[in-house]
């Protein structure tokens, strides 16, 4: 049975160290015609010319001298602009049997960019090292592709064989939609929420194991992003600590690097920590860094986390500074507590606030006016429904978040 196969649209996309790539600058990389088409070397892609009247293109190379074991992912980036392209890739390589494992993929044609393809080759037969690959087109389905008379040429930015398929890389998490954890979705004893702008981590166990989350779907350039910083808000009275972990590409993402901080409890406000990662962990935080976890623990209870209070986070921020200035236009930031709501809402806001306006989902103004000393607006007045709150800082700065009313 054929592997999953995986599509990335190529956007900005990290290169992990271990890997062969062929990028076609200038020259073929020793790939050759193997039916219905003409390959043209170009100063960034090689050109496939597929053959007017042809059916079933192939190019592929007898020399890859890909080694297997290490890199059982590749990866083709093409544009397929003409929209009379094929609309299925395939890769193959020999069968110790006899014949070829074939590995298909749908494609997209009539694209206006490239898109990176990424094909699991792994099997018993992909092992040692592979010299004999090749690039097959037809259409979806695995049906029979008639090139159209005039003919049509793709471009083959690289092919690339990797031991893990890589990530986009993402620098800022902020959380503004409600439902939506930003790949932060492997849970480990605790559950998270998403609404107000900002994710709620609750620790499910009760003292007795340590409350992860950890993101799955993006990296972090860790060369030219030394730092994170996470605006934070701890309401347990018992977890104390955060204890940051990563898998770096400097050790094939084998284990988990953790580091460890202090954290406030019974907080009634946002803060933010800052970590100097290159500092913290010079020899592992380089390259790549992909599943990016966040613990939560109680050092009085051997790590372990206390399932008495949440962890809220408002945003996450990698970039090369040493300090995230929460109060500037940027940054200003705000949570609104409970959301859906009855009758009060509690606003939490890492600047002071100097006015409070609420709009229906139409535009039209409700209610506007301050917060009481203890940040709280009333909405028992509004009708159920979906609203908008819009808060003027005392620095100047606007923000809104939606709300709803019970």
């Amino acid at each position: 049975m054929k592997k999953i196969t995986f599509l990335i649209t190529l956007l900005i996309m990290p290169i992990i160290a271990i890997g062969q790539t062929f990028d076609f600058n200038g020259t073929d990389d020793g790939f050759t015609p193997s039916g219905s088409c003409t390959l043209t070397t170009n100063p960034t892609f090689l050109g496939v010319d597929l053959t007017g009247g042809g059916t079933n293109p192939a190019f592929g190379t007898a020399t890859a001298g890909v080694n297997a074991g290490l890199n059982p992912f590749a990866g083709v980036t093409i544009k397929n602009s003409d929209p009379a392209g094929p609309t299925l890739m395939r890769i193959s390589y020999p069968k110790a049997a006899g014949g070829r494992i074939y590995v298909n993929l749908d494609i997209t044609a009539g694209d206006t960019d490239y898109k990176t393809y990424w094909f699991d080759l792994s099997n018993a037969d992909w092992a040692g090292t592979e010299n004999d690959v090749k690039v097959h087109f037809k259409d979806a389905g695995n049906t029979t592709y008639t090139i159209p008379t005039a003919g049509v040429t793709l471009e083959i930015d690289k092919i690339q064989f990797v031991d893990i398929v890589p990530r986009e890389e993402k620098l800022v998490y902020e959380f503004n939609t409600d439902g939506d954890d930003e790949g932060f979705s492997t849970l480990v004893d605790a559950t998270t929420t998403v609404t107000g702008g900002s994710i709620t981590i609750t620790p499910s166990a009760p003292g007795t194991n340590i409350a992860k989350v950890t993101n799955v779907l993006n990296s972090v350039n860790a060369t030219t992003n030394s730092h994170m910083h996470i605006v934070y808000q701890n309401l347990s009275s018992d977890n104390n600590q955060l204890r940051l972990q990563f898998r770096s590409s400097v050790d094939n993402y084998v284990a988990f690097i953790g580091t460890n901080t202090s954290i406030n409890q019974n907080m009634t406000s946002f803060e933010t920590i800052s970590l100097d990662l290159a500092t913290l962990k010079p020899t592992e935080w380089s390259g790549l860094a992909q599943d990016i976890q966040l613990a939560i623990r109680n050092t009085n209870n051997t790590g372990n986390s206390s399932s008495a209070g949440n962890f809220v986070i408002d945003r996450i921020v990698f970039n090369n500074n040493t300090t995230l200035d929460i109060d500037d236009v940027n940054t200003t930031t705000f949570n609104i507590s409970p959301n859906p709501a009855n009758d009060i809402i509690k606003v939490t806001a890492t600047s002071d606030i100097e006015s409070v306006r609420i709009f229906d989902i139409t535009g039209k103004l409700m209610s506007k006016g301050g917060v009481s000393v203890s940040n709280e607006i009333n909405v028992a007045i509004l009708n159920a429904g979906v609203y908008f709150i819009n808060i003027t800082f005392v620095n100047g700065n606007q923000l809104s978040k939606k709300i709803i009313k019970n």
